[in-house]
């Protein structure tokens, strides 16, 4: 029966590790505890900056996963600039700070911004659509799911709308048009026509839309000129039951991800390093763990500010280890991007940082989306951008231990599968 089968298109899946990958597959793993089918599509060979094939055992035992070859861009510029075999890093990241932007790179950026619209997958649109029309027609299904970036894979789902009129919900974990770093690309008055055109076609197209904040809520309601779904990025409860808590015998400030340098937190840096010159008891116990890629910039500023002899430094570990690591530090360090579209940025590393129910640090809008939830909660504080953190207040913040168990149900993943059921529910009705 195809009642109960639905096609969850995402380029990010285990192996594949790091943010991208978590939303759609606790989704899955839980509508299929509320009856649900997932048959989930993504690439054989993506371009995933870090693997994590742990994930895996994640999978629910009733999804099937169909992956597919993917053809990209990025396997020649890596030939070229003789990065070959090697993952590229996400978003506008410098790793060498003395570095100038090639010839190579900005020709690679004009391509991206103007003919590889609207990302490099965009290859994957035509296969995609005829394998999966052919797939649909021999194993019927009740809706199809896009998530997106990239936002090929909307246009996928468009593709077989079209050909099989099937209801189509479009889920927008960031904006296309409207992040941060579009503005950043070299877009001639062509390709910026095309990039909203396919927009307004997903806007248009989809029987629903669903955004993961507040304010990105609004922006696409008044670029879509409809109602929006808002389901939130969340954490499972589950991750935090697993290890044995271990006590920290520093005082250990930790932050899991990348930090590009929007997210580089300067102001942070300089007034950590005043408060250890004036406290050499506070800089005996002093622990910096940066787990994630980092841009140039975060590093010539800890070796300016000389913190780089307290910091420790990990590209990659483990979800799962990731999870154990949270709850056994001193402060969790929440730099967000200082960009204009930043209200809206709600990620999916906020809701696990509070529910390992450890002190948060966020450096960010006091007015945005994330300092909402995270003002709802204990043991956080939220500092504007380019301000001194007060760091007697925040030791005092950490003398305390949080307690989030209740205030944070609304946000974990089966409560927000259940959203996301409910309106297939309602959709295939």
């Amino acid at each position: 029966m195809a009642k109960n089968k639905i096609l969850i298109l995402t380029y990010y899946w285990p192996p594949s590790g790091g943010t991208g990958v978590q939303r759609w597959l606790h989704f899955s793993r839980y509508l299929e505890e509320l009856g649900w089918e997932p048959i989930i599509y993504t690439p054989l060979n993506p371009e995933a900056p870090v693997q994590d094939p742990k994930l895996s055992a994640l999978v629910g035992p009733k999804t099937t996963v169909l992956k597919r070859k993917i053809w990209e861009p990025t396997n020649a510029y890596k030939s070229l600039s003789g990065k070959k075999g090697k993952q590229l890093h996400t978003g506008f990241l410098q790793e060498n700070p003395k570095s100038k932007t090639s010839w190579l790179q900005k020709g690679a950026m004009w391509l991206r911004a103007n003919i590889f619209i609207p990302d490099a997958k965009m290859a994957w649109i035509g296969p995609s659509v005829r394998f999966l029309h052919r797939y649909i027609q021999e194993n019927p299904v009740a809706a199809i799911i896009s998530t997106g970036p990239p936002h090929s894979l909307h246009l996928i789902a468009r593709g077989l709308k079209r050909q099989t009129k099937l209801p189509w919900i479009a889920d927008f974990r960031d904006p296309w048009t409207q992040i941060d770093w579009f503005e950043q690309l070299p877009l001639t008055k062509w390709g910026l026509g095309l990039h909203k055109r396919l927009e307004h076609s997903i806007f248009r197209e989809a029987d629903e839309l669903v955004v993961v904040s507040r304010d990105m809520q609004t922006q696409m309601e008044k670029l879509a000129q409809r109602p929006i779904h808002l389901i939130s990025n969340g954490f499972a409860p589950t991750d935090f039951q697993s290890f044995v808590q271990q006590p920290d015998p520093h005082f250990t400030i930790l932050h899991t991800g990348s930090i590009n340098k929007d997210r580089n937190p300067t102001e942070l840096w300089a007034s950590l390093a005043a408060f250890v010159e004036q406290n050499p008891n506070f800089a005996k116990q002093l622990r910096i763990r940066l787990i994630g890629a980092l841009d140039a910039s975060v590093l010539s500023d800890l070796e300016r500010f000389h913190l780089t002899s307290y910091t420790h430094f990990e590209t990659f570990v483990p979800h799962e280890k990731v999870i154990e690591e949270l709850a056994s530090c001193s402060l969790l360090l929440l730099p967000l991007n200082n960009v204009k579209s930043q209200k809206g940025i709600v990620t999916g590393k906020v809701f696990e940082y509070l529910a390992s129910e450890q002190p948060i640090l966020a450096i960010g809008p006091a007015d945005g989306d994330a300092a909402a939830i995270l003002n709802e909660q204990e043991g956080t504080l939220m500092v504007p951008f380019e301000t001194a953190v007060p760091w007697p207040q925040v030791l005092d913040m950490c003398a305390v231990k949080p307690n989030r168990k209740e205030t944070l149900l609304p946000y974990s993943r089966a409560e927000l599968a259940n959203k996301m059921h409910q309106l297939l529910e309602t959709l295939c009705s």
